[in-house]
Parts: C-alpha cells; sequence; structure tokens
C-alpha cells in the first residue's frame, strides 16, 4: 500500500524502468529472430576458406644461396604477394651458420613452410639453427592450407619402410585422404622421384619407397629441389604418363628467346602425379645431363614456381616465373 506521493512516484518509476526493460529486451529478441539468418551466413562468409579475391598465391623454391641471385628470388617472391611459401631444401651452402640464411629470409619467415636438404642437415650447428629459426619440432610434418594437405617430407632423415616417418607419412596421407574439405595433397622434399642429375639411386630408392604411398593416397603434385634447374612431368602413375595435356592456344605467355611453345598445358581430373623439380632459388644452376620423355619441360634458370589457387579451390594454376619477369611454364591442373 503507498502511504504518501513520494511513494506513488517511485512506484511509478519502477513501473515505467521494467516496461522499458521489456520493451528494449524484446525489441532485441526480435531482432535477433529476424537477422538470425544473416548472421550465421556472415560467420560463414568470415571463416570460408576462400575469399573474393581472384588469386590465392603459393610459391614454391629451393637451393638457395647467399648471394645476388637469391636476394633477387626473395624479392621477386615478395612482389607477387604470395599468402604461403614452401621450399624444397637447401637454404644454405658453404656456409658455417645458418645467419645468412637467418637474415635474409626474414622479410618471408612467417608465410616458410621449408623441407630439410642435405645440406641443412649437413652440420648439426647449421641444422639446429633452421630447425630454432622455423619452429620445427620434427625434420617431416604436415599442415593445411585451405584446401590443400602439405607434407613436408625428409629426405634426409631415415624414411625406410618402418621407420618413424614412414609411419607418419603413411598414416598422415591417409587422413587426408579422407577429409573431405582436402581437395589437393601437396608433398615438398629435397631429393626428387625422378632425378635427371644428381643422386640417382637414391632417387630410385625414394620412388620405391614412397611411389605406393602416394598413388594409394591420390597425392596430386610432388616438388622437390636438389637439382639445380626447373623441370616438370606429364601427370603420371607407376612411371608411365597417364595425363596427356590439352592446349589453351588463347592463353598466351611471355617466354624467353630460346622457348618454342605458346600454349598452357591443361589437365583435368587426371589420376596422375605431377612431379617438379624446383632447385632454383640462387645456387649454381646445373646442366641437364637427362631428358626423359615424360618432361614436358626442363630449363636452366633462376626463380621460383607460383601456383595459383582458383575457382573455389578445384584449380590450380602453376607459372614458373624467372628472375628477370618471365613466365617460364605455364600449367593448369583442374578438378571437377
Amino acid at each position: 500500500m503507498l502511504n504518501n506521493n513520494n511513494d506513488f512516484i517511485c512506484y511509478k518509476h519502477r513501473i515505467f524502468n521494467y516496461i522499458y526493460q521489456i520493451s528494449f529486451f524484446s525489441l532485441l529478441l526480435l531482432f535477433f529472430s529476424l537477422n538470425i539468418n544473416n548472421l550465421i551466413i556472415f560467420g560463414q562468409k568470415s571463416d570460408s576458406q576462400f575469399s573474393e579475391q581472384n588469386d590465392i598465391n603459393i610459391i614454391a623454391a629451393g637451393d638457395y644461396y647467399c648471394n645476388d641471385e637469391t636476394e633477387d628470388t626473395i624479392e621477386n617472391i615478395i612482389s607477387v604477394q604470395p599468402e604461403l611459401i614452401i621450399t624444397t631444401g637447401d637454404h644454405v651452402k658453404d656456409e658455417k651458420s645458418a645467419k645468412c640464411w637467418i637474415k635474409m629470409s626474414e622479410p618471408i619467415k612467417d608465410k616458410l613452410k621449408i623441407a630439410i636438404g642435405n645440406h641443412d642437415a649437413e652440420f648439426s650447428k647449421i641444422y639446429k639453427q633452421i630447425i630454432k629459426n622455423h619452429n620445427l619440432k620434427s625434420p617431416y610434418y604436415s599442415h593445411n592450407f585451405k584446401n590443400i594437405h602439405f607434407i613436408s617430407l625428409s629426405t634426409e632423415h631415415p624414411y625406410e619402410e618402418g621407420s618413424k616417418q614412414y609411419k607418419f607419412i603413411k598414416s598422415d596421407l591417409k587422413k587426408a585422404s579422407t577429409n573431405s574439405s582436402i581437395n589437393w595433397i601437396i608433398v615438398h622434399q629435397h631429393k626428387p622421384l625422378y632425378s635427371t642429375n644428381a643422386d640417382m639411386e637414391e632417387s630410385e630408392r625414394i620412388k620405391n619407397i614412397f611411389l605406393p604411398l602416394f598413388e594409394k593416397y591420390g597425392v596430386d603434385l610432388v616438388i622437390s629441389g636438389h637439382n639445380q634447374y626447373y623441370e616438370r612431368t606429364y601427370p603420371m602413375s607407376y612411371n608411365e604418363v597417364v595425363g596427356l595435356e590439352t592446349k589453351d592456344q588463347d592463353s598466351m605467355f611471355e617466354l624467353t628467346e630460346d622457348d618454342d611453345e605458346d600454349s598452357k598445358s591443361i589437365y583435368e581430373n587426371t589420376n596422375g602425379i605431377i612431379y617438379l623439380t624446383v632447385g632454383t632459388a640462387g645456387d649454381e644452376l646445373q646442366q641437364i645431363k637427362e631428358k626423359e620423355d615424360y618432361f614436358v619441360i626442363q630449363k636452366e634458370k633462376y626463380g621460383f614456381l607460383n601456383l595459383k589457387l582458383e575457382n573455389n579451390g578445384k584449380t590450380i594454376v602453376g607459372e614458373f616465373l624467372t628472375n628477370n619477369d618471365k613466365i617460364l611454364d605455364n600449367f593448369e591442373v583442374k578438378k571437377s
């Protein structure tokens, strides 16, 4: 019961506050219920693997050196604004420490996922410096980027069947092959499975051990270094070419004087693996000694491989960009 006028005023004030609060929360609930779908959609867009930008650039190169060519390669890599940079090993050579590489690669360090090369593992001091600089707990590892599963395999550590690395690679590939969010599997390592120059016997050994796994679990690209030049195979399965290319004659690109190709290699829904050698980041280039029929291109040029992820992640466009701003190779791999 209200005893005086002041009590009545306080009562009215409380009633007004209650009505205001109820009205506010009712309007808020109404707004949320009407816009919940928009909020969810907005959240999906912000968490989506792919934005509206046309290209997602992933760079691959290996066999660096503490010289001007490596500086040029790193500057050119920076110029294409990549989201990720993978290496094929050998970040140092003829050095007593990894300090030069650590300093030179500082501008791209946060985007780097490296593989270990023979010169990286040659001396324990250098190896420890590189491992520490790139926060590696193991010389072999994997990670996902967008809809791509990457495996960094170490050809410089035990990899024979039954080894810790072999078991890791096998288990990791099995998981990736059943992951519905993964459309591509890419392996980067130092020594290649198909070599036309150095350590051919070891390449055969690597191939004999890992090719069955790569074939079984659907690896798409294997990117290596060790041979200091660039080369790319047709899509292959168990040493046989399975993905003959079609040509896009309208897709012209700038060529070096000694090139005679004028179209893009296109591969669609092939079951083969494309093998690339990209030991072109700065170490002294080697002479190509052998030419196999399964290679589309082999060139002794400095530069890097640029993989552009397009078509909502269903297409990879590869370009080898030389350090003098030429497109040496151009290919496209599509999945429906």
